[in-house]
């Protein structure tokens, strides 16, 4: 809790000091879960991005949560911040924290810490298609046995977004973490639908997958969502 107060913090400076630097989005869908949870939820998502000169520094949290019969059917937490100062008009370095909490994953959490180098292939307004490679830390806690493990690890990422019309928005993002321990892939496809300037229906396909997971626990997690996603 402390670290999702502190992000949103970071996040939401600059709607305290009144700058116009800063922009956001946010989701609320319905969320279909399977793998190592197979039920319907409420899906909510929230992104801060504040940018000023060189400098673009983002906050994202995210929760999936859902009953049944007064029992926990799903539960998710996710944080992400990260911060990139652009080196060229191409090239930036940038730094980048993610803290997972999945009830049902198998793991009680898991946090990583890393920095690296992107480069911008292709960046117009239709179309953003960025490479990142670099290094990091992660910190990763099992649910049953509370055993932790720490390994350095290699992250990737590629991030594909292109305005299929003038009211459609496709979008791609990949983000891997490859330790010695374990392997971390996420995969976002989605569709977005402007309805006017400030909402779309968004449809999204997410998939998650750890190669070395706790006994009695899925490799890979799915979900579709289905919702408004609104921007300010």
């Amino acid at each position: 809790m402390k670290k999702l107060l502190a992000i949103c913090l970071v996040a939401a400076s600059p709607m305290v000091y009144g700058e116009k630097n800063w922009t956001g989005e946010g989701d609320v869908a319905y969320n279909r879960a399977t793998g190592n949870t197979d039920t319907n939820a409420l899906l909510a998502n929230l992104k801060l991005v504040y940018e000023r000169d060189k400098w673009r520094h983002s906050g994202q949290v995210e929760a999936i949560n859902s009953s049944e019969n007064d029992t926990r059917s799903a539960e998710s937490y996710t944080l992400r911040a990260k911060s990139d100062y652009q080196l060229s008009d191409a090239l930036y370095t940038f730094g980048a924290f993610r803290y997972e909490d999945n009830r049902f994953s198998g793991y009680e959490y898991q946090s990583s810490l890393a920095a690296g180098l992107g480069y911008k292939i292709i960046d117009t307004e239709a179309t953003q298609f960025n490479v990142e490679g670099g290094a990091g830390y992660r910190r990763s806690e099992e649910a049953v046995t509370g055993e932790t493990f720490n390994e350095a690890v290699g992250i990737a990422a590629v991030r594909f977004h292109h305005e299929l019309t003038d009211t459609t928005r496709f979008e791609s993002d990949l983000n891997v973490e490859s330790g010695a321990d374990n392997t971390f892939a996420e995969s976002v496809l989605a569709l977005k639908v402007r309805i006017n300037s400030r909402l779309a229906l968004r449809v999204a396909y997410t998939v998650k997958h750890n190669t070395d997971v706790p006994d009695d626990t899925k490799n890979t997690d799915t979900m579709t969502s289905v919702g408004l996603n609104f921007n300010f």
